[in-house]
């Protein structure tokens, strides 16, 4: 049963979703926030499969939040600005939802995030480490491939699978999500800068700080650059900062 919490800073709003969701019998409704701290503790606390979050909150920003939740917690943007939906999945929301809530769009939603938790449950197609922690065995739907995890670049969320990037610009898409295969990558040369992205800093050649707090990162097999958003731009910074002695010039 998917555990949800409920975080806007309007009682209406969050009145009107747990009406929507008491459409749905498997969905439980562990809490609600209306407030970054109040939430902040109630993830702590309750651990929800996922929250339905919104953006605009008096305390500050949802993207506040997102950067500080467990990787298993989905996030499910409720907004009313249809601007944000480009941030909402860089952050790799799960779904964005436009405030007055569609109620087929809900329904959308809901089934990604059981197949969500599905694809969480089944560890036993996610990344196999090898006994020599080497090596990842990557599997799709139509073929499985070996690759050294020296060889690794980066790893991007799509949905519910996996594209890992080699050095020699090649590209496979794994079945799993994200999180699956965080433990099988030595931290460092291997950082989480989001939700979405994992990246070798080892690999790294160039990093363009952009205006906005953006940032374009470099890798030497890749003839074009990977943006990332402000959020993973000011995490890569703060890593740079403190591996400077090992990664001078970037």
């Amino acid at each position: 049963m998917p555990r949800v919490i409920l975080i806007d800073d309007e009682p209406p709003a969050r009145r009107g979703m747990k009406r929507m969701l008491a459409e749905f019998e498997d969905i439980e409704i562990v809490g609600e926030a209306g407030t970054l701290d109040r939430a902040r503790e109630l993830v702590a606390s309750v651990r929800p499969d996922a929250i339905f979050l919104d953006i605009e909150l008096t305390s500050g920003t949802g993207f506040d939040l997102v950067a500080d939740l467990p990787p298993e917690t989905s996030v499910i943007v409720v907004s009313a600005y249809s601007l944000y939906a480009i941030d909402a999945f860089d952050a790799a929301a799960l779904d964005f939802l436009v405030k007055p809530v569609d109620p087929e769009r809900l329904q959308t939603a809901i089934v990604r995030l059981r197949e969500r938790l599905r694809q969480t449950s089944q560890t036993s197609d996610a990344a196999i480490r090898p006994a020599a922690a080497s090596r990842l065995l990557l599997k799709s739907m139509m073929s499985s491939v070996v690759v050294s995890i020296d060889a690794i670049t980066m790893l991007q969320a799509e949905a519910d699978f996996t594209r890992v990037h080699l050095d020699t610009d090649q590209s496979y898409l794994a079945g799993g999500l994200l999180g699956k295969f965080e433990s099988d990558l030595k931290s460092p040369p291997f950082f989480r800068l989001s939700r979405s992205l994992i990246v070798n800093l080892e690999k790294i050649r160039t990093i363009k700080w952009e205006p906005g707090g953006r940032s374009l990162i470099y890798f030497a097999a890749d003839k074009q650059p990977t943006p990332l958003g402000r959020a993973a731009s000011k995490r890569l910074r703060q890593i740079t900062d403190d591996y400077s002695q090992h990664f001078h010039g970037l």
